[in-house]
């Protein structure tokens, strides 16, 4: 009988421990958990700053046992009561204060998340320069432990130069800015848990700079160009412009520069005595490319060579008209692939597409043209008396409506028109040195094709004269008036030695003064007096 007391009594005592928990029973117990339980929580630690901590550990009101976050930051635990509707939870870590408690809710087969912030410090400065902010700073916390890195990282603020760090572990900092252009500086910090410790920086650049535009002749921007310096002896920097043909060139040491700029396609260009100075940027250093010589070139036929096609590059201003040898030419163009374009009247127009024109280089394309539908007429230019092709001479087609075409003969004498209509046409021939020539009254038929022998008769030449180009007549017009000139010219100097010296001038011929003269010596003339006679002779006598 008492044995079987105490067997119900056991019994009763297994009910009471297996039955659900009363209402107000405290949320915050924990159990002992069991393999049979189904409720999780998957805690996830962060610092204040919402990165994820690994190794942190979460504990549980009302249990001896903590769990350590995996290297992602968060620890699952399972085999939780669902039957106690709650459990309070909270993360410690050192070199952190420690998270809240929070009140975790479980669920029968389901998984709870929560968040445990624990609370980190905050190291803040300024990098600035002597002369104001540094764009694109960057300042690197590393923590003097050495059990375990960790490394922070900050960009500080362009607008004005401050950085902040926060969710920190407290300890000793190995704090470093720097910044393009400027020499780093480190400082060490020590951050208390949870506390604040500044970092001010004043960075000095050891270096200057160089920077610029590169253009091609007609001042357009190139980019990807080359732009380089010689540093020291061995050292050679090099950077490329960028889509607005800009360039620059740090971190050089004090001192004077070549700078020499190099694209394919272009000749180098180079620039000397550049000097740099410390913390300082040498600006407005521009180069003005100038590209190499490239060629495209060819002929044009259609079953022989046609002058006066204009081929063209499509998309460009680039042009050239084909020769009395059906040649063309066009130079100085960008290297690439284009396409290409011949016109002529009378013919079907040709385009080649993916001509490739290679840097300093040259490319020979030739042209066939294909005839418009209609007839053709065409033929041969010779001089009447030697039987010798004309070159260049001007063919004119007149139709019976008055429309005009215009060709002109190759260096063959050959000709054509193409894509006529039957009628009624009048044919025209000039060139310098014949007399012009015209045929009328050629009836077209439709499809005729018409190949003819056309003659002009040269200009007859005078005689030559013997001046350069003039004939006899002219040359001896000018030989009379440059006698005039210089008989002209003779007789106004001799005038002026008159004025300039009379004592020199010539003598004046007086026939009545010598005849008075002869008189005289004879013995005077009957008018003289006797005393004038007796003086005379007295005269005489003295001599």
């Amino acid at each position: 009988m008492a044995a079987a007391i105490i067997l119900a009594l056991l019994a009763m005592t297994a009910v009471v421990t297996t039955s659900a928990p009363s209402a107000d029973r405290e949320p915050m117990k924990s159990r002992t958990l069991d393999a049979w339980f189904t409720a999780e929580i998957n805690a996830t630690v962060t610092d204040d700053a919402g990165r994820p901590l690994p190794l942190a550990l979460v504990t549980m009101l009302g249990n001896a046992s903590s769990w350590q976050t995996n290297a992602n930051g968060y620890v699952i635990i399972s085999g939780l009561d669902e039957t106690v509707g709650s459990y309070s939870l909270h993360a410690n870590m050192t070199g952190y204060r420690n998270s809240s408690d929070e009140a975790v809710p479980v669920y029968p087969n389901q998984t709870t998340n929560v968040t445990l912030q624990l609370i980190g410090g905050t190291i803040y400065g300024t990098v600035t320069s002597a002369s104001g902010l540094i764009p694109n700073a960057m300042v690197k916390l590393e923590l003097l432990d050495p059990l375990e890195t960790l490394v922070y990282s900050a960009n500080v603020s362009q607008v004005d130069g401050n950085y902040s760090v926060s969710g920190m572990r407290g300890g000793l900092y190995y704090v470093n800015a720097s910044a393009p252009d400027y020499a780093p500086q480190s400082k060490v910090v020590s951050l208390a848990v949870g506390g604040t410790a500044p970092a001010l920086f004043t960075l000095y650049s050891p270096y200057g700079s160089i920077s610029g535009f590169v253009f091609d002749s007609k001042a357009n921007a190139l980019n990807n160009t080359n732009v380089s310096v010689k540093v020291g002896q061995f050292t050679t920097i090099t950077v490329q412009s960028s889509s607005d043909g800009s360039y620059r060139i740090p971190n050089l040491p004090e001192d004077a520069y070549t700078v020499a700029a190099s694209r394919d396609g272009f000749y180098e260009g180079s620039i000397g005595g550049i000097l740099v100075t410390r913390g300082n940027e040498t600006g407005n250093v521009n180069f003005t490319l100038t590209e190499k010589w490239t060629k495209l070139f060819g002929t044009v036929r259609s079953g022989f060579l046609i002058p006066g096609v204009n081929v063209s590059i499509v998309g460009t201003a680039y042009y050239s008209i084909s020769d009395s040898k059906g040649e063309y030419s066009i130079e100085n163009v960008t290297a690439g692939t284009y396409t290409v374009m011949a016109v002529k009247t009378g013919y079907n127009s040709t385009i080649i597409a993916g001509v490739i024109i290679p840097v300093g280089g040259q490319t020979r394309l030739d042209v066939d043209l294909l005839r418009l539908p209609g007839a053709v007429l065409g033929g041969r230019v010779v001089d009447s008396s030697t039987g010798g092709a004309l070159e260049l001479v001007v063919v004119t087609i007149i139709d019976d409506q008055s429309a005009e075409m215009v060709t002109s003969t190759n260096v063959d004498g050959v000709f054509e028109f193409t894509g006529l209509v039957a009628g009624n046409y009048t044919i025209q021939f000039k060139i310098a040195g014949y007399r012009p020539k015209e045929v009328r009254n050629m009836q077209i038929e439709l499809n005729d094709v018409i190949n003819q022998t056309f003659s002009m008769e040269p200009l007859r030449k005078g005689f030559q004269g013997f001046i350069f180009g003039f004939d006899m007549a002219h040359s001896m017009m000018i030989l009379a008036l440059f006698l005039t000139i210089v008989i002209l010219a003779m007789a106004v100097y001799l005038r002026i030695r008159t004025f300039q010296a009379p004592e020199n001038a010539p003598a004046v011929y007086d026939q009545a003064e010598e005849e008075k003269g002869e008189e005289e010596a004879k013995g005077g003339s009957d008018d003289e007096s006797p005393e004038q006679k007796k003086l005379r002779k007295t005269k005489g006598g003295g001599k």
